[in-house]
């Protein structure tokens, strides 16, 4: 891409649980800690999830709903002016998403309540600007919550743990318009719906970090998933990955 102002930028960058903010290099498999996080959340709130702009900007969201900008070359943090809570999305997976292939992208989000008691899960977007939050609609058919990641061609892609197995996951690829689902495919070795996951895309690949327990400081497994091909674990980490995000100009093959 000609319009992306820093190579840096197309790599993936993961927010853990121990509120750690990594660079993830997936041809090398190689993880480099850029700082540890000192966002003012509330007492107790670490990392939910994360999202990352074209220009190496990063977004996260803390348990207790604040939104901060973070900067993915010092992890220097600053808050937003985004309103908690807004339509009901207190915490939510995330991922940008180029409007048409051209340099002007969305920030997505899939509300996932941090309590686990959610129904339905609904898609929005984030004005980054104003952050105001808008509806789209319930995701259909349903799913109980999810993150995100996008592409430099448009689409929003979705994964989510399957939650009427102890084993197995979806990625599938969403309707900006109207928030139903295009396609999906089931991975039945991924996954489990009590763990905390991150998703995203580069390369052609689906990379998807899943903790090992229901608690902090367990680790992660990374899975590498091509589609038309089985899901492949590829690494292994020691830290719990609670959101990653990527830049819409990272490569797509």
């Amino acid at each position: 891409r000609t319009d992306c102002p820093d190579a840096d930028s197309t790599l993936v960058y993961l927010v853990t649980g121990e509120n750690e903010l990594f660079v993830f290099d997936p041809p090398a498999l190689s993880f480099r800690l850029v700082a540890k996080l000192a966002c003012p959340a509330g007492a107790g709130a670490t990392p939910f999830s994360m999202a990352v702009d074209r220009k190496g900007v990063a977004y996260v969201v803390y348990t207790d709903g604040q939104l901060f900008r973070v900067s993915t070359l010092t992890g220097a943090c600053v808050a937003t002016p985004f309103a908690a809570n807004q339509q009901g999305f207190t915490t939510f997976g995330m991922g940008f998403s180029s409007n048409g292939g051209g340099a002007a992208e969305t920030l997505w989000v899939v509300d996932a309540p941090f309590d686990g008691n959610g129904g339905d899960a609904r898609l929005a977007s984030i004005d980054t600007t104003t952050f105001k939050l808008s509806v789209v609609g319930t995701i259909a058919p349903a799913i109980p919550r999810g993150e995100l990641t996008g592409t430099g061609d448009g689409r929003l892609l979705a994964y989510w743990a399957d939650p009427n197995s102890t084993a197995g996951s979806h990625v599938a690829q969403l309707d900006k318009g109207n928030a139903r689902v295009l396609a999906q495919t089931f991975l039945p070795t991924v996954g489990h719906p009590r763990m905390a996951y991150a998703f995203a895309f580069w390369g052609g690949d689906f990379w998807i970090f899943t903790s090992r327990g229901n608690f902090i400081s367990q680790g992660t497994d990374v899975t590498r998933f091509t589609p038309g091909q089985p899901a492949v674990a590829v690494a292994t980490f020691p830290s719990t990955v609670v959101g990653a995000g990527v830049s819409t100009c990272a490569p797509a093959e």
